[in-house]
């Protein structure tokens, strides 16, 4: 399904042909993936060409940034924030999750438009691109998920030798932009509070260790 989907988006979406996005998004992406230590994951980060200050992951370890978030990202730490925190959802199978809970709900059904049916979603969006699209993307992921995929993106990003605390900075200054244009879509999907930068503060000294653990420490990285 994450194979698919990911297909799909690229045909719907355009690729961005901005280099500093395209080579920041490789390289930030290839050191978070590299620290997963999921071989069974076929690692893939693109950027997409719209105004939107959004981002998403599919089953598998694709990840998808477009090129209007990079309007609110300073460095690659920044980056490697969100990036580590989508890759979290990936780790997690929060999408493969969703998808399983739908067929449950459908009363043990397991065709895929009675799970359309449960959703609400048109029977024209009746295949596995629609179903792992809407549920990987479309729609927001638990408080539970959010969390999780917080965490997990944290230590992750402090793995692959960039400051933790970098990601503190981040939250606090978008978060700020909630309201505003085109970041609104991002926190339809990616719930906001400050309760969620309050828990990232809790467990920000425990990926500290690990970031000061580190051989190679980044920082933040190059500017963006």
């Amino acid at each position: 399904m994450g194979e698919e989907a990911f297909t799909e988006v690229k045909k719907q979406g355009k690729l961005s042909n901005n280099p500093t996005m395209n080579s920041a998004i490789t390289r930030v992406g290839t050191n978070i993936s590299k620290v997963t230590k999921k071989a069974g994951y076929k690692w893939e980060f693109i950027v997409l060409q719209s105004d939107e200050a959004n981002a998403f992951c599919l089953p598998g370890g694709k990840v998808v940034v477009y090129s209007g978030l990079f309007k609110y990202l300073k460095n690659d730490g920044e980056l490697a924030t969100v990036l580590g925190h989508e890759t979290g959802h990936a780790i997690a199978r929060h999408a493969g999750e969703r998808i399983s809970q739908a067929y449950l709900e459908s009363a043990g059904s397991i065709a895929v438009d009675t799970t359309l049916s449960v959703l609400g979603i048109p029977p024209i969006l009746g295949s596995a691109v629609g179903v792992a699209t809407t549920l990987g993307v479309d729609l927001p992921f638990s408080r539970t998920q959010e969390y999780e995929a917080d965490y997990i993106g944290l230590m992750l990003m402090a793995k692959a030798g960039y400051d933790p605390s970098t990601a503190i900075t981040f939250w606090n200054e978008f978060s700020k932009e909630s309201n505003y244009g085109p970041v609104k879509e991002f926190f339809a999907t990616h719930p906001m509070g400050e309760k969620r930068i309050d828990e990232l503060k809790k467990i920000l000294p425990e990926a500290e260790k690990l970031y000061a653990s580190d051989k190679v420490k980044l920082g933040t990285g190059q500017k963006l």
